[in-house]
C-alpha cells in the first residue's frame, strides 16, 4: 500500500497548494466582476473615485484598471498584514495545549517508559476526542457571537450582545462537562474495557482519566471564554493567561511526575488539570473586566433553535472526524505495543503542528461571516484568497518542522530505542499529514463561517468511509497517517473547488452570485 499512498498523497497536498497558490491569480477579478468594478459595485464613494478615475484615464479604461489592481495590491498587503497581527498571538495559545501534552509525554515517557506512552495512548483518546466531540459548541459559540459582535458599530452595545449570543453555548457547555466529569469518575475502568485495552495499561490509563476527566466541566467552559476573546480581535490577553498557566504544568509535571511524588501518568494529568482550573479562572476575571463575560442560563426556544442551527450540524460534522480518529487508534493498537507507543508519539506531534492552522480557522470563522451575510464580495474574496495563500506558506514550513522533529527528536520523548524507530519511518508521512491538514483546517474555517454544514457533512461522510476502507490495508504507523492525510486531502480539493466555481454560501460570496440583483440596479443606475 505505501507506494501508492505516498503518491496519492503527495498529489493531494499539491493539488491543494496549487489551488491554493494560485487559484486567483491572474483572476483577481473574473471579467464579471471587473464589470461591476467599473459600473460601481461598491459604496458610493467608492463609485464616486471609480468615476473620477475613468474620466482621467484612457478611453479604453486602461488607466482605471491599472488604479483598481494597485489599489486591491495594497488593500490585500494591509489585510494581510493585519491578519497576522491577529494570528501570530493566537498560535502561541493554541500551541500551548499540545505543547504542554508533548512535556507530558516526555515526563511520561522519560520517568515510566513506553509502557507509560503506550498506556497515555487510550486514556488520550477517552478524554480528548470526548472534548473534542464537544468542539461544536465553541464553533456555534465563535459563530454566533462573531454575527453578534459585528452587527453594530458601538463597541458596548457590541460586547453585550456578544456575550448574549454566547451565553446558552456556555451554559450548555458547563452543564455537559459536569455530565462528563461525574461519568469518567465512575466508568473509567469499563470504559478502557470496552476499548479492549491492554490489562497491563489499565492503572496507569485510570488514573490519567481520572484527574483530567474532573475538571472537563472547567475545560469546556475554557474554550467558550477563549473564543469570545478571539471574536473581540484580543489575543493578547488569552496568550498571557495560557502562558502563565503553562508554566504552572510544567513545574506541577516536575513535581508530580518526575520528583518527589514520582506519580507517573496519573501525575502528569493532575498538573494539567491544576493548571486548567487556574486559566480558566484567570478567563473569567479578565472577560469580567472587559464587560463580555457570558452569564450562566438557560437557553429560550428562540435561542435554543438558533444555537441548534450550530451545534447539530456541526455535532455530526465532528461525530464523523472523531470516529475516525478512533478508527485509527483501534488499528494501531493491533500493530503491538512498540507501534502503539510510536502512533501515540506521532499522534500528539501531529496535533501539536497541525494547530498552526488554528489562527487561520479562526480568522475566517471571525472575518467571513459579516462579509459573507452582506454580500461584500471584493472583501470576501480578497478574505478567502489570504487565507488560502497564508495557509500553504504554513503548511510546508510546519510540515518540515514535523518532519525534522519526528526524525530527529524522538528521543527527547521516549528513550525506547524502538519506539524511536517507529516515529523516524513515520516521518515522511507525518510531513504529508501536517501540512495538508494544516490547509484542510483554514478551509474548514471558511467552510464554518459560511454555514455551508450539508456539504460539510456530506463530504467528510464520504470521505471517513474511505479512510475506514483504507485502514483495513494498513499495517505500518506511517500508513495509518496516510489514511488521514488522504481524508483531508479530499475534503479541502473539494471545498475550495466549490468555493471557486461559485456554489455554496462561500463560493456565491466569492463570486458576487448573490446580489445580481443589486448589481443591476446599480449598473441601470
Amino acid at each position: 500500500m505505501r507506494p501508492i499512498a505516498i503518491t496519492i498523497l503527495a498529489v493531494a497536498v499539491l493539488s491543494d497548494a496549487g489551488v491554493a497558490a494560485f487559484g486567483f491569480v491572474g483572476v483577481r477579478h473574473p471579467p464579471r466582476l471587473l464589470t461591476r468594478q467599473l459600473i460601481g459595485h461598491s459604496s458610493s464613494s467608492r463609485r464616486i473615485g471609480r468615476v473620477n478615475s475613468i474620466l482621467l484615464s484612457s478611453n479604453d479604461g486602461t488607466a482605471e484598471i491599472d488604479t483598481a489592481g494597485d489599489a486591491g495590491n495594497s488593500g490585500e498587503s494591509s489585510s494581510k498584514r493585519e491578519m497576522l497581527k491577529f494570528a501570530i498571538p493566537a498560535l502561541g495559545i493554541y500551541l500551548t495545549n499540545p505543547l504542554l501534552s508533548n512535556i507530558d509525554n516526555a515526563f511520561v515517557g522519560r520517568t515510566v517508559g513506553a509502557l507509560g506512552l503506550a498506556a497515555l495512548s487510550p486514556a488520550t483518546l477517552c478524554i480528548d476526542q470526548a472534548l473534542y466531540l464537544f468542539s461544536f459548541l465553541s464553533r456555534a459559540a465563535t459563530g454566533l457571537a462573531s454575527r453578534a459582535y459585528g452587527s453594530t458599530d458601538n463597541e458596548i452595545e457590541a460586547k453585550e450582545k456578544m456575550k448574549y449570543a454566547a451565553a446558552p453555548a456556555f451554559s450548555v457547555a458547563i452543564f455537559s462537562g459536569v455530565i462528563m466529569s461525574l461519568l469518567y469518575a465512575l466508568f473509567a475502568p469499563n470504559i478502557l474495557k470496552t476499548l479492549n485495552v491492554d490489562p497491563v495499561l489499565h492503572t496507569s490509563a485510570t488514573s490519567y482519566i481520572h484527574w483530567r476527566g474532573a475538571i472537563a466541566w472547567a475545560a469546556l467552559a475554557q474554550s467558550i471564554l477563549l473564543s469570545l476573546f478571539m471574536v473581540a480581535k484580543d489575543a493578547i490577553t488569552p496568550l498571557k493567561i495560557i502562558t502563565g498557566a503553562a508554566l504552572l504544568n510544567v513545574i506541577g509535571d516536575a513535581a508530580l511526575c518526575a520528583w518527589p511524588l514520582q506519580m507517573g501518568c496519573g501525575g502528569a494529568a493532575a498538573a494539567t488539570a491544576f493548571a486548567t482550573l487556574i486559566s480558566s479562572g484567570w478567563m473569567v476575571q479578565a472577560l469580567r473586566k472587559k464587560g463580555m463575560m457570558p452569564k450562566l442560563k438557560f437557553p429560550n426556544m428562540s435561542e435554543f433553535r438558533d444555537l441548534m442551527g450550530f451545534t447539530g450540524p456541526l455535532l455530526a460534522i465532528t461525530l464523523t472526524r472523531m470516529a475516525g480518529f478512533m478508527n485509527m487508534q483501534r488499528r494501531a493498537m493491533t500493530l503491538g505495543l512498540t507501534n502503539l507507543a510510536g502512533y501515540q508519539l506521532c499522534l500528539n506531534l501531529l496535533i501539536f503542528f497541525i494547530l498552526f492552522g488554528e489562527p487561520l480557522s479562526q480568522l475566517a470563522q471571525t472575518k467571513l461571516p459579516s462579509l459573507i451575510d452582506s454580500d461584500k464580495t471584493e472583501e470576501a474574496m480578497a478574505t478567502f484568497k489570504s487565507i488560502l495563500v497564508l495557509s500553504t506558506f504554513a503548511a510546508v514550513g510546519v510540515g518540515g518542522a514535523a518532519y525534522l522533529t519526528a526524525m530527529l527528536g524522538p528521543g527527547l520523548f521516549s528513550s525506547n530505542i524502538s519506539v524511536q524507530a517507529v516515529a523516524k519511518a513515520t516521518a515522511p508521512t507525518l510531513f504529508l499529514a501536517v501540512s495538508q491538514t494544516i490547509v484542510g483546517i483554514a478551509v474548514d474555517g471558511a467552510m464554518m463561517a459560511s454555514r455551508d454544514f450539508g456539504f460539510m457533512l456530506a463530504t467528510g461522510l464520504g470521505s471517513f468511509a474511505l479512510q475506514a476502507k483504507l485502514l483495513n490495508y494498513c499495517n505500518t504507523v506511517g500508513d495509518i497517517f496516510s489514511t488521514f492525510t488522504i481524508r483531508l486531502g479530499t475534503y479541502a480539493v473539494l471545498s475550495v473547488g466549490r468555493a471557486l466555481l461559485g456554489y455554496g454560501n462561500l463560493g456565491r460570496a466569492i463570486r458576487g452570485k448573490g446580489n445580481k440583483k443589486s448589481n443591476a440596479a446599480q449598473a441601470v443606475a
